[in-house]
């Protein structure tokens, strides 16, 4: 019997993708072999797919592309309630298969609608406006760990590294202008 919507939830980690879906449960690498994986493993599904999967840093990018690009459905959920609907469930234990399982329940409870593809150009500047984010909080730090310091050679140091870093947000200053323009 053909199913109209299958859940497949995906625990992204790292280096590795923990994917379930009904009684079925995989892992493979977070790389390009396993992404081809999971997409041959999805087009056997009888039915429509959708794949549920938390944001996690940046890992999950390159896996999200690959499958709408393939014309699947993604829905990037937020951690919080994922955690909120384990709680709920009862569900206690922590392990990665366990969450790809949480992941999939999840999508069938609560029938999140599908993330939008994102535009590249976005990506990058998300990607580089994040950078300066941290670039700048890293020379804030750097500034106020150097008030502090009373040896010439530390103080000196402190000094040089600051510069660095100013240069660095000036290039990532252009790198967003360009982009922008």
């Amino acid at each position: 019997m053909k199913q109209e919507q299958v859940y497949v939830g995906v625990d992204v980690a790292q280096r590795q993708l923990d994917v379930a879906w009904e009684k079925e449960r995989r892992c493979v690498g977070n790389d390009a072999a396993g992404w081809r994986s999971v997409l041959k493993c999805l087009g056997k599904i009888e039915g429509a797919v959708q794949v549920i999967c938390e944001a996690s840093g940046g890992y999950e990018r390159g896996f999200v592309q690959i499958l709408q690009g393939a014309g699947i459905k993604v829905s990037l959920v937020q951690a919080s309630r994922v955690h909120q609907f384990a709680r709920a469930a009862g569900i206690l234990a922590k392990t990665d298969s366990i969450d790809a399982s949480v992941l999939c329940a999840f999508g069938e409870a609560m029938r999140p609608e599908p993330t939008a593809m994102s535009d590249p150009k976005q990506q990058k500047l998300c990607e580089m406006e994040s950078h300066r984010r941290h670039l700048s909080a890293l020379l804030v730090a750097e500034q106020n760990r150097g008030a502090k310091l009373s040896e010439s050679s530390m103080r000196a140091l402190n000094k040089r590294l600051i510069r660095q870093m100013q240069k660095q947000i000036a290039q990532v200053d252009l790198l967003i202008k360009e982009l922008i323009e």
